[in-house]
């Protein structure tokens, strides 16, 4: 079985988000397994260019469409690496500061950008002869891969024997640009259509994908409903209620090579579930870092996020002046959008003994926020799947979180005796209940015997990669 897995960014390539997590996990686990041959594909942005990761030129030059202009595509390639990794390069879309934004605006051309992307991917897999059985897209980014697969890059036709399957990693992102530009795609006028990619006059790469892909999967089961509801589906609920047959949830992994706390070369001090000494030591370093006064038994909350409405930052704001009079600290690490920026720098300014707040993402701060917190804050208001909650698991700092999504699947409440549950969560999606949350957390956080147990609890719980791909492993053999 030869799988191709097409994706606008990876681990530790470049990436924004949970996807470059899952590219970097799940091809790796799958590549493990002797009887298949996995690839994967992504751009040659400016941050790859620059790092360090021994990349080689194939030579091979592509001659890409664009409507009635041309492009050159340059095929790059890793193969120090499992799995094998190609890159698309045309310094033009790829040479930027960003992968797909500025600040507060997107780059104008990103429809152009991923259709050039994606049909280079096809004329990458006929020019290498890659004789791939089941093609893995990922997002927007990647679409109309389905449709270039059955009808070439000119739109004109090809031999196709691929399947493929498209994973939505976050429904709210969609791709949607003018009607004008479906003239660059070069597909048949066709697929101008309400039944392919059409979306209110405009054309939609994710509504293309989900209309042509063989099985569409999301990150989580409980989201994978919810996005078949008005409420979660961002306008695309009809369209997914009609492609349920074909739609599954598979919750992510991660890897415990990267983040476990019995080898975390980030830690000031090595724990696991059997010795939770080092997690007081941990403590004691991020309050240090972040520049909050050491008290050991005050309860540290942390949060690592992007700075954009759907992590529950609004409802956050709201709270804040209540867990203010509670006794707590509180750490933030994250960047996003400039008036989350403001109010979370707010908030470090008016309580500076009890809020340390760091703008902008660092690996090795996050690792230490996850070993050295009590509790987790992941209050989103909507979640697809969230990796944080597994890592806080892992690193026996309890969320505190939104019955959503992901969060809803891998979070088992701890209710009032506290004789099972890994973690803290709340339905209705105001400060209240937030508020109310994080005092049943801090109730239990009092108790050190019960604290302890939900610690080894939520330490226990295993998510790795392992599971999550024999799941997609089922629906690649039910492909073939």
């Amino acid at each position: 079985m030869n799988i191709l897995f097409a994706a606008s960014e990876m681990v530790p390539y470049a990436s924004t988000g949970g996807l470059g997590e899952v590219m970097a996990g799940l091809p790796k686990i799958l590549a493990q397994d002797s009887c298949k041959h996995v690839y994967r594909v992504m751009p040659l942005y400016k941050c790859v260019w620059k790092g360090d990761f021994n990349l080689h030129d194939t030579g091979m030059r592509l001659n890409v469409p664009i409507g009635r202009d041309s492009k050159e595509a340059e095929v790059w390639v890793n193969k120090d690496v499992v799995p094998i990794t190609y890159f698309i390069r045309n310094d033009e879309y790829f040479d930027r500061a960003e992968l797909y934004s500025l600040p507060e605006q997107e780059y104008d051309d990103n429809d152009d950008r991923f259709i050039f992307f994606q049909k280079s991917i096809i004329g990458m897999i006929d020019a290498l002869k890659l004789k791939i059985d089941i093609v893995h897209c990922n997002d927007w980014q990647t679409g109309l891969i389905p449709l270039y697969l059955r009808n070439g890059m000119d739109g004109k036709g090809r031999e196709s024997s691929e399947r493929t399957l498209l994973t939505i990693h976050n429904l709210a992102y969609q791709g949607i640009f003018s009607r004008s530009k479906f003239s660059n795609t070069n597909l048949p006028p066709e697929y101008f259509s309400t039944s392919s990619m059409e979306y209110y006059n405009n054309i939609s790469f994710l509504k293309a994908g989900i209309t042509s892909a063989d099985l569409i999967t999301t990150v989580s089961k409980t989201y994978a409903q919810e996005i078949q509801s008005e409420k979660y589906g961002c306008g695309f609920h009809g369209i997914l209620s009609e492609s349920q047959n074909k739609l599954n949830g598979i919750v992510n992994g991660i890897d415990y090579t990267v983040w476990d706390p019995a080898t975390d070369r980030f830690l000031a001090e090595k724990y696991d579930r059997n010795d939770l000494k080092g997690k007081i030591t941990c403590k004691h370093d991020i309050l240090s870092m972040m520049g909050l006064p050491i008290k050991p038994t005050r309860p540290l909350i942390g949060m690592i996020t992007r700075l954009v409405e759907q992590k529950g930052l609004d409802i956050l704001a709201g709270a804040i002046p209540k867990l203010m009079e509670m006794n707590i600290n509180f750490i933030l690490l994250g960047s996003g959008q400039q008036r989350y920026h403001k109010l979370c720098e707010s908030w470090a300014m008016k309580w500076p003994k009890r809020v340390s707040v760091k703008l902008g993402y660092n690996v090795e701060l996050s690792h230490k926020i996850e070993g050295g917190a009590d509790l987790y804050m992941m209050p989103s208001k909507f979640e697809p799947c969230g990796l944080n909650q597994l890592y806080s698991l892992r690193y026996g700092t309890i969320p505190i979180a939104h019955a959503t999504g992901g969060l809803e699947d891998t979070i088992e409440d701890v209710r009032k005796s506290g004789h099972k549950g890994t973690g803290f969560k709340f339905k209705e999606y105001t400060p209240d209940r937030l508020i109310e949350t994080v005092q049943r957390a801090l109730f239990f956080y009092t108790n050190p015997s019960q604290w302890k147990k939900i610690q080894k609890r939520a330490m226990k719980c295993d998510f790795s990669w392992e599971h999550s791909a024999k799941e997609y492993a089922k629906l690649y053999m039910q492909l073939l």
